[in-house]
């Protein structure tokens, strides 16, 4: 047993530790799962650090990474170990929160909050067996306080979690963080409920690490509510600058850094400055690529483009999303010469190439690239075809462009209708196109019959431009009129974004609908015009 290789790990934030423990937890190696948990567990409680505090719960979301049912194999297999029981208590409660998404109660539906609710639930008999059986308690009471955060607890249920927690696992960190959550004044505490957490933290924790971390996570949430809901930016920073006074290096430092970054964006600070703040948001947690797109964005914005490249270069070679996304925003900004990069096309395939070996959006960019130089490019289409095959649905716009050039009009029609409605920009293009005749006779109706059914569920902007004119081409003008004034009020208020030069088109096209009364009856009756749409998508096609 000794020589299992996740025995040997010592750093669960290195590229394969993750992988390793997740592939013993799938192939049932529950002895080393078990030895890699005691030994992280013995190590946290002897001497209690970030550290150790992160291999313990490193490994244990490593093994939540498996199925469901692989932990309850495990358990089933094992019925007097704690940990598959603290496993299984765990993903039950992530799958709440999963459930919840970031909707607060009110705003889910029934079916939705029985989800939370059922899953929630779930976890308690298992957390509670945990315990029973010798788990450390901290994962435990962690996983249950953020169940009773979600489902709400009472003041005598919080003080009873808290003082579970001070006696039995006073070190664990993320306990002491759903209780600081549960107490802010979003979730019926206030601030006295808060330094109240803090006061008895100080006393409990013996790792002053930890309790300066907590103390840290404290600032954060009052600079948050402070920026988010008061709107009172410069507090905000206050606070943020009071939490970074002792707080160590890692998540929350960077976490505080950020959100100092974001205000100085909404601040309208220099560029230079905000970019700056960005650099050192990410160096207080530099293995953690969740800001590192954002940190290149704001080197561009400041004119930096060789920094720019460099942050998103080294981000695009990591493996995870994140680097997928910078690779191929790399390639179109060098692609097309955008955003101050030097126009470089040879540079530009070979990051779409690279990200074409990772997934679909790489294989649509490198094919959009090839059919520029050449339309009809067989390899092109196979790589749109392979794309939409792999969950890009945006692959059908080039390859129906490709099809009606060469007269294929029915196959463009049906390769567009078949595109779910997500991919709003293909939908777009299938109404334009049955408005204005791309794949034959000219159907208005059946045109807004496809914004009537796409619009509802996912909004796009100029496919909800394009339905005021559809719905003036059946002469419903009242309806047009009341669907422009509507999304002009949305867009004031900040419910929906309606990019340039949208908002003056849909003032344009209110001016030409006709008015209520005499005039506008006979103009509804005699004139033979209707209304036009005089702005194209940027990024869709010339047809």
């Amino acid at each position: 047993m000794s020589d299992h290789p996740i025995l040997s790990i010592t750093d669960v934030a290195t590229p394969e530790a993750y992988p390793a423990i997740t592939a013993a937890a799938l192939s049932g190696e529950w002895p080393a799962l078990t030895e890699r948990l005691k030994r992280t567990a013995a190590d946290y409680r002897r001497a209690p650090s970030l550290h150790t505090l992160l291999q313990l719960e490193g490994t244990l979301h490593a093994i939540l990474r498996a199925p469901r049912d692989t932990l309850d194999t495990w358990a089933e297999t094992e019925p007097d170990n704690p940990w598959p029981r603290l496993a299984q208590g765990m993903a039950d409660t992530y799958a709440g929160i999963d459930a919840r998404g970031e909707e607060t109660a009110d705003q889910l539906t029934d079916a939705q909050w029985e989800q939370v609710v059922t899953s929630l639930n779930r976890a308690r008999a298992p957390l509670t067996r945990a315990l029973e059986l010798g788990a450390q308690p901290g994962p435990a009471l962690a996983a249950l306080g953020q169940a009773a955060t979600i489902l709400g607890v009472s003041e005598e249920e919080h003080q009873q979690l808290l003082a579970q927690l001070a006696e039995a696992d006073p070190n664990w960190l993320p306990a002491w963080s759903t209780a600081l959550a549960r107490s802010e004044a979003r979730w019926g505490g206030s601030l006295a409920h808060m330094g109240e957490v803090v006061r008895l933290a100080e006393h409990a924790i013996t790792a002053p690490e930890l309790h300066q971390i907590l103390t840290a996570e404290y600032w954060w949430w009052r600079a948050n509510r402070a920026a988010t809901i008061d709107g009172d930016l410069v507090t905000a920073r206050g606070h943020l600058r009071a939490g970074l006074e002792d707080c160590p290096p890692g998540r929350m430092r960077a976490a505080l850094l950020v959100l100092e970054a974001q205000i100085l964006a909404s601040l309208d600070a220099p560029a230079l400055e905000i970019a700056e703040g960005w650099q050192a948001a990410v160096d207080a947690a530099p293995d953690d690529s969740t800001h590192q797109f954002d940190l290149g964005l704001a080197w561009v914005n400041a004119g930096d483009i060789e920094r720019a490249t460099a942050v998103l270069s080294r981000l695009a070679e990591r493996p995870g999303p994140e680097g997928l996304e910078a690779a191929n925003w790399l390639g179109r900004c060098l692609a097309r010469g955008r955003r101050g990069f030097p126009q470089d096309r040879a540079a530009a395939e070979r990051w779409f190439r690279f990200a074409a070996e990772k997934g679909p959006d790489g294989k649509l960019n490198l094919a959009e690239l090839q059919l520029e130089d050449d339309p009809h490019s067989e390899q092109a289409l196979a790589l749109c075809r392979t794309a939409i095959a792999e969950g890009n649905g945006f692959g059908a716009l080039p390859l129906a462009r490709a099809l009606l050039t060469q007269g294929e009009q029915a196959e463009a029609k049906a390769l567009l209708s078949d595109v779910p409605v997500d991919f709003t920009a293909c939908k777009y293009a299938l109404a334009r196109g049955l408005d204005e005749g791309w794949f034959g006779t000219p159907d208005p109706r059946a045109a807004l019959e496809v914004s009537n059914t796409v619009l509802p569920q996912v909004f796009d902007p100029y496919l909800s431009v394009l339905h005021m004119t559809l719905l003036s081409a059946q002469g419903n003008w009242d309806a047009a009129r009341d669907h422009g004034h509507w999304l002009l009020e949305v867009t004031a208020e900040g419910q929906l974004d309606l990019p340039d030069p949208l908002p003056d088109e849909v003032r344009r096209l209110l001016s030409e609908i006709p008015k209520p009364g005499l005039g506008g009856l006979l103009k509804r009756t005699f004139s033979k015009d209707r209304l036009r749409m005089e702005v194209e998508s940027p990024d869709l096609w010339a047809i």
